[in-house]
């Protein structure tokens, strides 16, 4: 019987690898000795367009910015950081040079900035925008932090959105006061740097010697003391920045030693022989992905047309096309053999559906990207699998990239396992609608939150590989940089391809 069920499989293949208008190739290529057939069938899949309340991003990417789509309207990006440092960071007091000697209160700190470095951006190079970052007023880390989501989490809870902030930057993607040159080199590394204050910067050091006395871990106490940063766009559209890194960078005087490492060097020049050489070095705290950084996002309200013959997915955050399977029908119909006289197996060999995205107008000069990746996973595991970061399972989640051949399209060639996995509850069902005096009423209701429980949807996503020769996959998060797909649906129902086999019993 197994070798049978294999034929089976392979047929199956055989048939999902071939040109979809061969329906009907290899399903009557079994010896008739064998009592088994198999046979295709295809079901209406419907198809809408939601806009999800809120999901979750954790990310170490910070976006920043505002861009208006001509179809979607505004989208806004702005985002919370944390900063630290390493476990064995320290200040070499004992070598810094104080900026006044005679003071009582010893300050050492030259200068400091904070920077936003970023590889990429959305929109246009040249537009003129600015910044604004606060200072956060809320240790978020004592308050489940883990649990933001990108539409729900609001930056106004951990600062003081009344005060004015701790700096502004007027700023654009491309930086044309350096030089086109260095610009294009591969080691440039575009950023925005904005002047820190002083005095706060000379708070770090004084911190740093009180850790030093009291025994304290520095690393904890700065972030107790330095909450983190609250940076958004307050002027400016059309360009949204991928910023991959912020630092707040601490710059001050270090004696000159000598080779013994204990002796101050001199100056050479003539008339300052007495006094001691120094230079300049820097410390850094930067963001990580052990310290809290969460992107918030604000989207048009979405327009929802529940008659169009189409869906859509847009990121970030915005728009996902739900998914609803006839699982109820297929399984009533793989079980409707299952009886009488002259019964047999129904077996479930594969399930293919296809989501086709329409051809995109190409008028507009910053339109927004496609999608490279889908994830189709039940909707009421939205939350959590992004959460857990869950890998895909290919039973109840599962994986597609745009097929090659097919561009805008999105294959998902064998999702046969979701129907196993879904499909004993159905099962259940069916037997309780043939016992004498069933409840109709209650059977319905059943029926219903099945249904409810295993809605589908798809959602864009980037994908994480350990680098290595096979590219093993590590994680898989919500794409938040802007793009939209438009998918064939809605009101036209798609259509779900079964191949099935049967055998006598």
């Amino acid at each position: 019987m197994k070798v049978k069920y294999l034929w089976a499989s392979l047929i199956a293949l055989t048939f999902f690898s071939c040109d979809d208008n061969t329906d009907s190739l290899g399903l009557s290529m079994m010896p008739d000795s064998d009592n088994i057939s198999i046979a295709a069938k295809t079901y209406n899949v419907t198809t809408e367009t939601i806009a999800p309340d809120s999901v979750f991003a954790k990310t170490s990417m910070g976006y920043l910015g505002k861009y208006t789509d001509p179809k979607f309207g505004l989208i806004e990006a702005d985002f919370i950081t944390q900063l630290t440092c390493t476990d064995q960071f320290v200040f070499p007091i004992e070598r810094m040079a104080p900026v006044d000697d005679k003071a009582q209160d010893k300050t050492y700190a030259v200068a400091a900035s904070i920077n936003l470095y970023y590889s990429s951006y959305f929109g246009s190079g040249s537009n003129a925008n600015r910044l604004s970052i606060y200072q956060l007023n809320k240790d978020i880390t004592k308050d489940n932090f883990s649990d933001y989501l990108t539409t729900s989490m609001k930056p106004s809870d951990y600062y003081d959105s009344k005060s004015e902030p701790l700096l502004k930057k007027a700023y654009s993607a491309i930086d044309l006061s350096v030089d086109e040159a260095v610009r294009n080199s591969a080691t440039y590394y575009p950023s925005i740097s904005i002047k820190f204050p002083l005095d706060k910067a000379n708070q770090c050091i004084k911190l740093f010697q009180d850790c030093q006395a009291n025994h304290k871990n520095f690393k904890e106490e700065f972030t107790k003391a330095f909450k983190g940063l609250y940076i958004k766009c307050d002027y400016g559209d059309g360009t949204i920045l991928y910023v991959d890194q912020v630092n707040l960078n601490i710059s001050f005087n270090v004696y000159a030693m000598q080779a013994d490492g204990k002796t101050r060097m001199k100056k050479l020049a003539k008339g300052h022989e007495t006094e001691d050489s120094t230079y300049v070095t820097a410390a850094q705290f930067g963001s990580t992905k052990e310290v809290v950084q969460a992107t918030h996002f604000k989207n048009d309200v979405a327009v929802l047309d529940p008659a169009a013959d189409y869906t859509y997915i847009k990121s970030p955050a915005g728009l996902f096309t739900k998914v609803d399977l006839p699982v109820d029908q297929l399984i009533t119909d793989m079980e409707a053999l299952n009886s009488g006289s002259s019964a047999k197996i129904r077996r479930l060999n594969a399930v293919r559906i296809a989501f086709e995205g329409f051809n995109k107008p190409t008028d507009t000069r910053y339109a927004m990207g496609t999608p490279s990746r889908l994830l189709l996973l039940k909707k009421k595991d939205l939350y959590s699998f992004f959460k857990n970061n869950q890998l895909p399972d290919n039973k109840t989640s599962f994986l597609s990239t745009i097929d090659p051949s097919a561009p805008n399209r999105y294959l998902f060639a064998n999702i046969a396992n979701y129907i196993d996995a879904v499909g004993a509850d159905y099962r259940a069902l069916i037997q309780d609608r043939k016992k004498l005096g069933a409840d109709v009423a209650a059977i319905n209701a059943k029926l219903s939150k099945l249904n409810k429980d295993n809605e589908l949807v798809l959602v864009p996503v980037v994908v994480d590989t350990d680098k290595s020769q096979n590219n093993n996959l590590v994680s898989v998060r919500h794409d938040l940089k802007p793009s939209y797909l438009q998918l064939k649906g809605g009101k036209s129902p798609l259509k779900l391809e079964v191949i099935y086999s049967t055998v006598k019993k």
